[in-house]
């Protein structure tokens, strides 16, 4: 496996710990789009955003923000907008569990000199603040959160920091915007499934391989 495969880069919530089963996401929504309104933004084009989900918002947010204020004002009003975001997964980082298999993969890539990552969609001090509280930071040699433009920029720079060829990676994940970004990024895709998770859209996306849980992972890992 190891002549394969040069990285491994995990999503993290729902895919190594479980944070958003304590968030108030509705609440998050509605103070993000409140952050887009202070900052000057459209709001009929907030609003547009808003309907169609809060990380859906804050992709599309950051593309009509550079076309109407242009790219470093979109920035600052992303990086408010994470901000704000970040304030309410932080209450659930307490609370959160890794998921089952998530301590026994990591050990594995480890024991094999396997370099990893994470890229996430939740804040880069949420997911750094996460990471530690579980236990796990030590194991990244990357961590890329999302405070400015979304997928599939953050995943070409954790694989950048890992100083590793994408075509050379894998990237984890439990939703098809994940393995939209790898595909995107020219990387082996790995979907783990859970209640939400849109399977339909992962196999439209062309994922790879679909496994049942992390447990699975080392085996997907050694079929590349």
């Amino acid at each position: 496996m190891k002549q394969n495969v040069d990285a491994v880069v995990f999503d993290l919530d729902g895919t190594l710990i479980n944070l958003g089963g304590f968030v108030d996401w509705e609440r998050a929504q509605e103070d993000v789009l409140k952050t887009y309104i202070m900052h000057g933004c459209d709001e009929i084009k907030v609003a547009a955003c808003r309907a169609k989900g809060l990380w859906s918002m804050l992709e599309e947010m950051y593309d009509l923000n550079a076309g109407d204020h242009g790219g470093r004002k979109a920035t600052d009003i992303q990086k408010a907008a994470y901000r704000t975001l970040s304030g309410y997964e932080e209450e659930g980082i307490q609370l959160c569990t890794k998921m089952p298999g998530c301590s026994e993969d990591l050990e594995w890539l480890r024991d094999r000199g396997i370099p990893m990552g994470v890229c996430t969609r939740n804040s880069q001090t949420t997911a750094e603040k996460a990471l530690r509280e579980k236990g796990i930071a030590h194991y990244f040699e990357a961590v890329v959160g999302c405070t400015t433009k979304p997928h599939p920029d953050q995943l070409l720079e954790c694989y950048r920091v890992l100083k590793v060829e994408p075509s050379r990676g894998v990237i984890v994940g439990d939703s098809h915007h994940d393995v939209i970004m790898g595909k995107k990024a020219g990387s082996y895709t790995v979907a783990v499934p859970i209640y939400f998770s849109n399977v339909e859209k992962m196999k439209e996306a062309g994922v790879d391989r679909i496994i049942d849980s992390l447990a699975e992972l080392p085996n997907a890992l050694m079929d590349i």
